[in-house]
């Protein structure tokens, strides 16, 4: 009788499936084990075959885009049939989507209602606010920039996503604040920012969402044509452990998870040649816990495990083989 059942069981989904090559078998292993259920299990030539199009697919929808994904739809086939139909598709998504995405279905503030303590501090040692210049590289809604403004700094700001530049610019202009905003992307020679201008250039969780190496590269070639002389670069980036190497799977994971992963030897050649010199290296997670006041800890209900790499591990704090780092470079002022 069971095995008779399936002709009349009736079934769908549609699954989404994040940008991971690396887990195509992982998905394929779920999907076949939903179809038997459904009495109606796939040959292995079969599952072979949608393997290897489903594996296509991760790898197209990852190179558009970490933050896409692929969906795969199915339904049981009518009556007297015992088979499945399916079908697949990339639904491509990208960063400026999924803020927009964050300020229609998340409360205010979107990242927090504090500055950064490092930034602040970092900041502070520049000396005079009046007389230095500091640029907000992925500003958001100015959760850095207007604290900076307000201490006296000449600080502008730059940010790719349409939703939050409009959200900064509407915030400037009812607290009547001195700061431009250029919306765009910081990496782009074109973008109207002023060169040899800043004292300090800052991008507090922004390289998380970089793709590459030639992106690192480019940051420090733009940091270059920006910063004064003896000016400070200071960025927060997921940082693999000494004794880790990550693997093709790893890295994608990190892209998707929104914690880009770099390696130290990855920083220093894409510094190598550039007037750069490392400052500091420090875990984000401990000098923000360590700096900031009680009650503004953590900064969000998602920092802590965020910049500890638990988004990607699923691994206690100690064990984990990636962490978010304050990242300060000095220009060097002998040119």
């Amino acid at each position: 009788m069971i095995r008779k059942l399936p002709i009349r069981l009736i079934g769908q989904a549609e699954l989404y499936f994040p940008a991971v090559p690396g887990f195509a078998d992982h998905y394929v292993r779920g999907l076949g084990a939903a179809w038997e259920a459904l009495g109606r299990p796939f040959n292995p030539d079969e599952i072979d075959r949608f393997r290897q199009s489903l594996r296509k697919m991760l790898e197209e929808a990852f190179e558009r885009s970490p933050y896409s994904s692929v969906c795969v739809a199915y339904q049981t086939d009518p009556h007297p049939k015992k088979t499945i139909s399916w079908r697949m598709g990339i639904h491509q998504s990208t960063i400026a989507d999924e803020y927009a995405d964050w300020i229609a279905t998340r409360t205010p503030p979107l990242f927090g209602h504090h500055p950064d303590a490092k930034v602040m501090d970092l900041a502070h040692s520049l000396g005079t606010p009046s007389s230095h210049a500091i640029l907000d590289v992925g500003a958001g809604t100015g959760r850095n920039t207007i604290p900076l403004s307000k201490e006296g700094f000449r600080t502008d700001a730059v940010e790719f996503a349409p939703s939050l530049a409009q959200i900064l610019r509407d915030d400037v202009e009812k607290q009547d604040l001195p700061i431009r905003v250029y919306e765009g992307d910081i990496l782009d020679p074109a973008l109207p920012v002023p060169h040899t201008h800043y004292d300090m250039m800052l991008l507090a969780e922004v390289v998380s969402h970089f793709r590459d190496t030639r992106q690192l590269r480019r940051l420090f070639e733009t940091a270059d044509r920006l910063l004064v002389p003896g000016g400070l670069l200071l960025f927060s980036a997921f940082l693999a452990a000494p004794d880790y190497e990550p693997d093709d799977v790893a890295r994608s994971m990190s892209q998707v998870m929104w914690c880009s992963m770099f390696t130290r030897l990855e920083l220093q050649d894409a510094a190598a040649g550039l007037p750069f010199d490392l400052v500091s290296d420090e875990s984000t997670r401990t000098y923000e816990k360590t700096h900031l006041p009680a009650e503004r800890w953590p900064p969000t209900g998602w920092y802590e495990e965020w910049t500890a790499g638990q988004d990607v591990f699923d691994l206690p704090t100690g064990q984990n083989p990636l962490e978010m780092r304050w990242m300060t470079y000095r220009r060097r002022p002998d040119r």
